[in-house]
């Protein structure tokens, strides 16, 4: 299978999203590796802005877009490419310029593995 983009090389299997949170879940495969058999921590923040991104466009008003802007991720364990990866969002900001993430990434034996936050910028779009 040729691979054709970011988000689907990320291989997350789904997202749920709401007006306070998000749940998705990303399967761990050879794509994901940083070489030695750990997860590499640049496809973690990619999960995590990803869905983040997702979230903030389901509660965006019309004619905007949200799209990242900053993220910071703190790595706390190494994870091996096995199983999966959990990301559980909560929205700290729902303001009129921008939205703010805080997002747990947690494995599959509830083990805290990363911690990021996510700030997407809101946007206006031409409906040209």
């Amino acid at each position: 299978m040729k691979i054709v983009n970011l988000i689907e090389g990320l291989n997350i299997e789904y997202i749920h999203a709401d007006n306070d949170g998000f749940e998705a879940k990303m399967n761990l495969t050879p794509f994901h590796d940083q070489t030695f058999g750990y997860l590499h921590g640049g496809a973690t923040i990619a999960f995590g802005e990803t869905v983040a991104g997702y979230a903030s466009n389901q509660i965006t008003a019309d004619g905007q877009i949200a799209l990242g802007q900053t993220i910071t991720a703190n790595h706390m364990k190494p994870k091996k490419i096995e199983g999966y990866i959990l990301a559980k969002g909560k929205l700290m900001h729902k303001g009129k310029a921008f939205h703010v993430w805080s997002i747990d990434m947690l494995d599959e034996n509830d083990i805290h593995i990363s911690h990021l936050t996510v700030t997407n910028v809101l946007v206006s779009i031409n409906k040209d």
